[in-house]
């Protein structure tokens, strides 16, 4: 009973849609011309009656009343509570049709997973998809009009030849308050197992998925159950109805023609009109609407364009025996195509889709023809690192400037005291020995720093502690770049300005490391090149430096405190660096 006329506007032309206004069956007319007919019938028997039945005194009466029903349908919003109405309805219209059921997906499961050319399996897969079909013929069954008229008890699908007489007197023995018309969905299932069981299913994952398949038809079925038995809420409908209808009635009278310019005064009443044509309009438009919301509630029904059903069964039923059963193992030989060693196929066009053909190449993506210029295309990378932490702010805010192309070397006494002859003699307790020792401690210090293993720097220090290791393992390796960085103004000074004057002053970011030892790339990563070649610092990674000079610095103190604990030094000399009162 589906209207089709796909064909008909297959192209957009002059005449492509206007030429669907002269079919009957599925249009408008068909589906409201009764109630055209009484709104038209309706409306001339008011005319007449007003014109030549009344008084001039009822007639001004009267004409009120008009004028009244006038300004009554500017009042009601009935295009907005139709547009909500029929979208609603045509969305549950179509959800309808995307849970119809077909077997083909399960017959095609069912041919290629179960196995067996004799009799036994071959009726193994007839009845698997037949139970497929019965389970959808009782959902329509229960559902639809049409399919109740064709099959209105189970003797007729027995004479049909869907049910057998043994499974007829299975269904009629189960007693269920819920009905019985999922029932062959058990069947299925059942018989899937038994199939596993004898090894025609050879594999749990068949079983599996020929199961699931059959859970998600029942699942279709059991939503075109849901939508019979969830209607669309009765309120909603009455409100549309009341809407459509009540607007109309008052036309029949504010429609009209009125005799009398004094009371028709203000009014659009200069044209007598005998035959209302806006109106006829307004009313196809609007009864139309809801009349096309009426057709598209119950789609299983008997109009014109609702779903057929009897073919839809028919079809199912042919094609799963077709494929669960005909077709079986079943293929064409196999041989080599046209296109065997061709890797660009040329397929042939008619004379008639000549004019189809394209000479373009293929479509790569819109931004395909976007040229981008050399200038546009430079990464464009910001000079200067924005302040870290509300400290680094109020430096930005004194004037301290960290320069990362500017060339220094680092604290002088670091860069000397790497130069310390660490196999020296025994140090004394002077405030020479004293010097000494501080010496080495910053080399090993720039050992560190620059990339010196722990194990490097336990045989220059001959320090064997588990002191150091725990204060080493818990300052240098997992070092946090944030908290170094918020450490700086202790290691730079704390003076602010350009000239601060401590600890630190003489740290300068962009540092050249040619005088020292070769620095490994963890250190130089993404650092700069001056103009003599060497590589310097950027300003973030001179900020982590003098960080974590601070930190080794309280490392090595906690050093010193063990070495003068033990008695010992850092070159294993049984001399204390420091007095022993210190100590």
């Amino acid at each position: 009973m589906t209207v089709t006329y796909t064909l008909e506007v297959s192209r957009a032309r002059f005449w492509g849609f206007p030429k669907l206004l002269i079919r009957w069956k599925g249009s408008i007319y068909r589906l409201m011309y009764l109630e055209m007919t009484s709104f038209l019938a309706l409306f001339y028997l008011i005319m007449t009656i007003y014109r030549w039945g009344l008084s001039e005194e009822y007639q001004k009466q009267l004409e009120k009343v008009a004028l009244y029903c006038r300004e009554f349908t500017l009042t009601i919003p009935i295009t907005f509570v139709m547009g909500f109405y029929v979208t609603f309805v045509a969305g549950r219209w179509w959800q309808q049709y995307m849970n119809i059921p077909w077997p083909d997906r399960i017959a095609l499961q069912v041919s290629a997973y179960v196995s067996g050319a004799d009799e036994r399996g071959r009726l193994m897969r007839r009845a698997l998809v037949r139970y497929a079909n019965l389970l959808a013929i009782f959902t329509f069954q229960s559902t639809s009009t049409v399919i109740k008229r064709r099959f209105p008890t189970i003797d007729h699908l027995l004479e049909a030849g869907l049910l057998t007489e043994e499974e007829k007197r299975t269904i009629e023995n189960i007693h269920s308050p819920q009905g019985t018309w999922f029932v062959p969905a058990h069947w299925f299932c059942q018989l899937a197992t038994i199939a596993r069981k004898e090894g025609r299913i050879h594999d749990d994952l068949h079983l599996k998925s020929l199961i699931d398949e059959m859970c998600n038809f029942r699942g279709q079925c059991g939503m075109i159950w849901s939508y019979d038995w969830i209607s669309v809420p009765l309120v909603y409908t009455q409100v549309v109805t009341i809407a459509v209808y009540s607007f109309f009635m008052a036309c029949l009278f504010g429609r009209q023609y009125l005799l009398h310019a004094d009371v028709a005064k203000g009014t659009d009443n200069i044209l007598d009109y005998y035959v209302p044509i806006f109106t006829v309009f307004q009313f196809c438009f609007y009864v139309g609407w809801l009349k096309v919301a009426e057709s598209m509630i119950c789609p299983f029904g008997e109009d014109d364009d609702d779903f057929e059903l009897n073919w839809i069964i028919d079809r199912n039923v042919q094609v799963s025996y077709l494929l669960a059963d005909t077709l079986h193992l079943k293929h064409p030989r196999l041989t080599r195509d046209l296109f065997w060693d061709t890797v660009e196929t040329d397929l042939p066009y008619t004379a008639a889709t000549s004019n189809n053909r394209k000479a373009k190449d293929a479509f790569l993506g819109s931004t395909q023809a976007m040229n981008i210029n050399l200038k546009q295309s430079e990464w464009e990378v910001d000079d200067m690192m924005p302040p870290i932490g509300e400290m680094d702010e109020e430096r930005a805010e004194a004037g301290l400037s960290l320069n990362p192309k500017r060339a220094s070397t680092i604290i002088e006494d670091d860069v000397e005291g790497a130069d310390v002859d660490e196999t020296s003699s025994v140090i004394s307790c002077s405030s020479t020995g004293t010097e000494q020792l501080k010496l080495k401690k910053r080399g090993r210090l720039a050992t560190l720093l620059l990339g010196s293993s722990r194990q490097t720097l336990f045989s220059k220090s001959g320090s064997k502690r588990s002191m150091f290791q725990r204060s080493t393992d818990a300052s240098y390796p997992n070092l946090d770049t944030n908290s170094e960085v918020s450490d700086l103004d202790d290691v730079t000074g704390s003076s602010g300005g350009t000239g601060g004057t401590g600890a630190g002053s003489n740290l300068r970011v962009g540092t050249s490391l040619s005088q020292m030892v070769s620095v490994p790339p963890m250190v130089l990563e993404e650092s700069d090149v001056d103009s003599t070649g060497e590589r310097t610092l950027t300003q973030k990674e001179g900020l982590v430096l003098a960080a974590r000079i601070k930190k080794l610095s309280r490392t090595e103190e906690m050093m010193e405190d063990e070495d003068c604990r033990m008695g010992i030094d850092s070159s294993q000399t049984p001399l204390c660096p420091r007095s022993s009162h210190d100590c």
